[in-house]
């Protein structure tokens, strides 16, 4: 008798907690849902956060951590896609329009891997000032570098990825405001 209502017990347990599990996902994906609601583009933020299988574990922190992941990725590929171009054009006006900014995406790359470790280290805010003075005007630089020079033919997809990672950079900051 001993051996059956252990058993019982047992099987009521297993059969809790498996009832129980999707709950436990459907709040980690409601609190990613609720985080990147608070940025200016929820979209991209969740497919940036569902992109690492740590998230489904996260805190705040840690998801604040997967996006400057993200945004250092996106940079890195504005960085790369910007030299490689500014390196094999002939285009004279191109290369010189991309002579300003090649060396500002490598720093905007670098800037947004760094506040990885300023989170860690000294906290959202210091972060948040990593973004908005080291990162954000580099990017915004070239941007308006683009828009004022219309005339030069920046590819797309160079327009595209800077778009990105100014939106990176936003994602960013609207995490790391859910401290």
């Amino acid at each position: 008798m001993v051996n059956f209502g252990l058993c019982l017990f047992t099987m009521s347990f297993i059969t809790l907690t498996f009832t129980l599990q999707p709950f436990h996902v459907l709040s980690d994906e409601a609190m990613i849902i609720n985080v990147c609601d608070k940025t200016p583009d929820p979209s991209l933020c969740q497919t940036c956060l569902n992109s690492d299988p740590k998230s489904k574990i996260a805190d705040v922190r840690g998801l604040a951590m997967i996006s400057i992941t993200c945004g250092t990725r996106d940079a890195d590929k504005l960085y790369n896609d910007t030299y490689n171009l500014y390196t094999s054009t002939n285009d004279t006006a191109l290369h010189n329009l991309l002579d300003n900014c090649w060396t500002r995406f490598i720093g905007a790359r670098d800037g947004i891997d760094g506040a990885g470790r300023v989170l860690r280290d000294q906290g959202s805010d210091a972060t948040k000032l990593t973004i908005t003075r080291n990162v954000i005007p580099m990017i915004t630089f070239c941007s308006d570098l683009f828009k004022k020079n219309p005339e030069v033919a920046v590819p797309k997809y160079i327009i595209d990825e800077t778009n990105v990672v100014s939106t990176d950079c936003q994602i960013i900051l609207g995490i790391l405001n859910n401290f």
